[in-house]
């Protein structure tokens, strides 16, 4: 007993102190690999696959090879972006059958049979996807490496989609319902119920089942409301996935209430956020940075007038449309000019179209012209336009390591080896 506290003490500062206790040799490894990850995530698959390549050699040579399997996990990823389907099958496959021959029970099993179902269903091969979905769902059902039900739930929503995609909806109706249930059971006022919900509406909406979805779709609402409060982003959200079911079935006064509504709480949300930056913003910082993060704040706003201007377009109400999408627009360029040019084309031909309507001839082809002179600028293909994350490094305050010091004193299990080399 007096071991196993000692030994979870000492685990508990040695994370908590972290990278102080690191080696300049793991800290550099670090970098390389989040170097590497943000390669892969900005669409560099080149750099990507040079950088890992790398960060497998030193893993090897290195007198700790703990960072080997998530350096050959993140080269594995590569090539199945990269459509090398048999090089990334045969890093899963070793690092399943490493995990599976492990002594000690751990999560590495379920991560292999993860990573391969997921390959196989990029590959077409859905009869093997299907295999490792089912393993890995089986997996979490050992209770000494998953103590809790929340892997089961993922791991069945995976399995779900999965059967949705083959329309199997017979089959991943129980996963839903099932997952829905463990959620609700182990905490009603959780906030991912109402994602459950919705992932079980959009089901029973592909098998023409609408007076379900819709109950499940409302029941979502209501939880948002219950758990996060009115005018959360969660309720807004909710109200949303609502409003786009009933614009689906031409009931657009209900779609206009609830999209509007959805606004409302947006914008108040961004006008609450940018008068917090407002304030805290001191004098000698970059005043430029404010106000490129107050327009970038604005775009959820942007993506909410579009999605009541559609519900006034379905009805050829152009002349309520046309006002929203030249705010849509404007929030845009604010925010982006010209750096997202796909997003911004889309909004400046939507309002072309509604100027038209209303008999604006003349803006509505000026606006054309520019979209035009954009895309010639810019041909399809040229640049890929997407967005795309990165990942920066945790920011180790002092609230940061005094609650990795409780967290792992308390939950160990979260902290083990194998936990930690999870499947990302």
């Amino acid at each position: 007993m007096l071991r196993e506290s000692t030994s979870r003490l000492l685990t508990a500062l040695r994370l908590a102190l972290y990278p102080a206790l690191e080696s300049a040799e793991a800290r550099h490894f670090q970098a390389l690999t989040m170097e590497a990850q943000n390669a892969r995530l900005s669409g560099d698959l080149a750099k990507a696959e040079r950088l890992y390549l790398t960060a497998v050699a030193e893993a090897q040579s290195s007198h700790d090879a703990s960072g080997l399997n998530l350096a050959c996990h993140g080269l594995a990823q590569v090539y199945q972006e990269q459509h090398r389907f048999r090089e990334a099958e045969s890093i899963f496959q070793d690092q399943l059958e490493a995990a599976a021959k492990s002594p000690q029970p751990n999560t590495l099993v379920h991560a292999g049979h993860m990573s391969l179902a997921q390959l196989y269903e990029d590959e077409g091969k859905f009869t093997e996807a299907e295999i490792h979905y089912k393993a890995a769902l089986a997996e979490t059902e050992k209770t000494e490496v998953f103590p809790g039900r929340a892997f089961w739930c993922s791991t069945s929503t995976w399995l779900a989609r999965f059967y949705i995609a083959r329309q199997r909806y017979s089959e991943a109706e129980p996963l839903f319902q099932r997952a829905s249930e463990i959620v609700e059971e182990d905490q009603p006022s959780n906030s991912y119920l109402p994602q459950h919900l919705q992932q079980f509406a959009k089901l029973y909406e592909a098998q023409g089942k609408d007076e379900a979805a819709e109950g499940l779709y409302r029941r979502a609402l209501a939880l948002c409301e219950e758990s996060q409060g009115p005018h959360s982003l969660y309720t807004a959200l909710a109200a949303e996935a609502l409003a786009t079911f009933c614009r689906a079935r031409r009931r657009y006064t209900e779609a206009e209430e609830l999209y509007r509504r959805s606004l409302t709480i947006v914008e108040e949300d961004v006008s609450s956020r940018a008068a917090m930056w407002t304030k805290g913003w001191r004098p000698w910082r970059n005043k430029k940075e404010l106000q490129i993060r107050l327009s970038l704040n604005q775009i959820p706003i942007s993506t909410s007038l579009d999605q009541l201007a559609t519900v006034y377009e379905d009805q050829q109400k152009y002349t309520e449309s046309e006002p929203l999408r030249r705010r849509s627009v404007e929030i845009k360029e604010r925010a982006w000019g010209e750096r997202h040019r796909s997003f911004l084309i889309d909004s400046l031909t939507a309002h072309a179209h509604a100027l038209r309507k209303i008999g604006q001839e003349r803006e509505a082809s000026q606006i054309e012209m520019r979209v035009e002179a954009i895309r010639l600028r810019y041909p399809q293909g040229s640049v890929q336009c997407v967005l795309r994350g990165t990942v920066r490094p945790i920011k180790r305050n002092l609230q940061w390591r005094f609650s990795t010091f409780v967290s792992a004193l308390i939950h160990p299990s979260r902290f083990r080896p194998s936990n930690l080399q999870r499947n990302p």
